[in-house]
């Protein structure tokens, strides 16, 4: 847990992981370290790049004296686990046998889909377990306690609260289940306006989405697989005891659904090939607010605790060797878990050695070989203000002077900027790093215009 990483397989040069760390490290800092970024403008606000920066806000300060990666890993199995509990909690709620619920908690622990968000680099979205705790409250009777579970979702991922809200719905309308709305209303207000101007980058099919191979296990990434003893989930409206009969119509007819939605607007029978046909729910995904929910895949992580419980009703009226080997089936499935998520990667970023001698002897640094976000894994070493923020240097957001990352970028081609020193001097900048992250960086003309480096891979301006 303290050496390889649990998450992404290119952690040092994952967007969305070093943005995650980052924030980590920022909420641990004193002031507003978005001020550091893109200096001597600074960033935009948070919440226009990060919409859900919450788990940074409360956690950062309390990991800020643990190694890397040991308190990464420890939060990402948190939320694996909590994933799972939550399983098992809304399963014994729904009237399922301690045996048979915790059937479908193994079935959840070995779910690769479930760790989709953990090779991602992302952190909050991957935590599926509020909402699941939030069913779970409702089936007992507790709606307003239900309400506050699902406003946790909406804070971890706004589409997957509205989901579980819809789901809630479905399977118990009641009036606690308001209170949901209330405690989201302010959030959605801060986030409306940054909701409408983001700039993220989608990915390259403009959205990621379950192929169908990854529902029998077939699929190449073990990211998108879903236990194909799952899809037995999908009987539950006609298979199971008469006191479940109501709610095993309704629960199996919601994980329907978000399976559905999973699928994405267009089918693929595997990742990289081309669409197959468009998919009967694709309109949704065209509606305002909805268009931009670029990873429907998220929906399955949703989908797969729902089918688990439908696998536990199910099975409510069977023997208990049925369930023994339900249990059985999960095990073989630890090894590719494991693969799914667990990297040996360096704890330390490239060019960390220095990013430490830049923390005593500069005042501001260009990154000249960070593209995106890499040089803000180097910022949590070095503390100094950076030429870099949330956006690819080629593309910096409006508000900024474009000329000055242009010829950034064009000093990276090895092309000589004669006045480029002095203008980054005014701006507060002392050095420039020049790190080899495996990509084409020509130093040449850096080499050229400011003499010999004054230490390595560090030229002063």
């Amino acid at each position: 847990m303290d050496q390889g990483l649990w998450g992404p397989a290119d952690p040092w040069s994952n967007g969305d992981f070093l943005g995650a760390r980052w924030l980590f490290w920022a909420a641990s800092q004193p002031g507003d370290l978005t001020k550091l970024l893109n200096h001597p403008w600074g960033e935009a606000p948070i919440i226009s790049s990060f919409p859900n920066p919450f788990d940074a806000w409360i956690l950062g300060p309390l990991v800020a004296q643990m190694s890397f990666p040991l308190w990464f890993n420890l939060m990402m199995l948190t939320h694996h686990l909590l994933n799972v509990a939550a399983t098992v909690v809304l399963a014994r709620s729904a009237g399922a046998r301690p045996l048979h619920a915790a059937a479908a908690g193994a079935l959840i622990a070995a779910t690769p889909l479930m760790l989709h968000e953990h090779t991602l680099g992302h952190t909050l979205t991957a935590a599926v377990w509020p909402g699941l705790f939030g069913l779970a409250a409702l089936l007992r009777g507790k709606d307003y306690q239900a309400g506050l579970w699902i406003a946790a979702q909406g804070l971890a991922y706004l589409y997957s609260g509205l989901a579980i809200g819809l789901v809630a719905l479905c399977l118990r309308p009641k009036r606690g289940l308001a209170l949901a709305v209330l405690f989201i209303l302010p959030y959605l207000y801060v986030l409306a306006p940054a909701f409408e101007s983001a700039t993220a980058t989608t990915p390259p099919d403009g959205f990621t989405s379950l192929p169908l191979n990854g529902l029998v296990w077939d699929a190449q990434q073990p990211q998108v697989r879903l236990h194909p003893l799952l899809l037995l989930g999908l009987a539950v409206p006609f298979v199971g005891a008469k006191s479940h009969q109501s709610l095993r119509k309704r629960l199996g007819a919601a994980a329907a659904c978000l399976l559905l939605i999973s699928l994405g607007p267009t089918w693929i029978l595997e990742r990289g090939q081309e669409p197959l046909f468009g998919s009967p729910v694709q309109y949704l995904l065209t509606l305002p607010g909805l268009s931009r929910m670029h990873h429907p895949i998220r929906m399955g992580m949703l989908a797969a605790p729902l089918l688990a419980v439908g696998v536990a009703l199910a099975l409510h009226r069977k023997r208990t060797v049925w369930v023994m080997l339900i249990l059985m089936s999960a095990l073989p499935a630890w090894r590719t878990i494991d693969n799914t998520v667990a990297w040996p990667s360096d704890p330390e970023p490239p060019g960390a050695s220095a990013a430490a001698w830049l923390s005593e002897h500069a005042t501001g640094v260009i990154d000249l070989g960070s593209h995106s976000m890499e040089a803000l894994a180097l910022q949590t070493i070095h503390g100094r203000p950076i030429l870099a923020g949330f956006h690819p240097r080629q593309h910096p957001r409006s508000g900024l002077d474009p000329t000055i990352f242009r010829a950034v970028e064009a000093w990276s081609r090895g092309e000589k900027q004669p006045t480029l020193p002095n203008k980054l001097k005014r701006l507060g900048y002392s050095h420039v790093l020049v790190i080899d992250r495996g990509r084409t960086l020509d130093a040449s003309a850096v080499q050229a215009q400011l003499g010999p480096p004054v230490s390595p891979g560090i030229f002063a301006l």
